[in-house]
């Protein structure tokens, strides 16, 4: 089962993007972007991602550029959504499956 760790977005929006991975088959985790969780629970997240969604309008800066930096290293996918709204959430993920649904 792939695991897709989602950075940032609304507190309030959670349930709707922990519904949007799982119905795709993945299992969800969530890291506030530096908020109040701190960069070790962000690594962790990283390591054990195998896709990662970065919300950047809602994350601070060092977590962004942590994503960022990880996913260059290590040559995971991430996706960068602008909108921190479901249906931003949904479209990056059609977008990450539709290519793989074609091969």
């Amino acid at each position: 089962m792939r695991t897709i760790l989602c950075v940032g977005g609304r507190q309030g929006s959670l349930p709707n993007y922990r519904d949007a991975v799982e119905q795709t088959g993945a299992s969800f985790l969530y890291h506030d972007g530096g908020l109040e969780q701190s960069a070790q629970v962000l690594e962790a997240g990283l390591s054990a991602a195998d896709l990662v969604i970065c919300q950047t309008g809602c994350i601070s800066h060092d977590a962004y550029w942590r994503v960022k930096d990880h996913c260059k290293r290590t040559g995971k996918p991430c996706l960068f959504v602008d909108n921190p709204s479901r249906s931003s959430l949904q479209r990056a993920l059609v977008q990450w499956y539709q290519p793989r649904a074609d091969a």
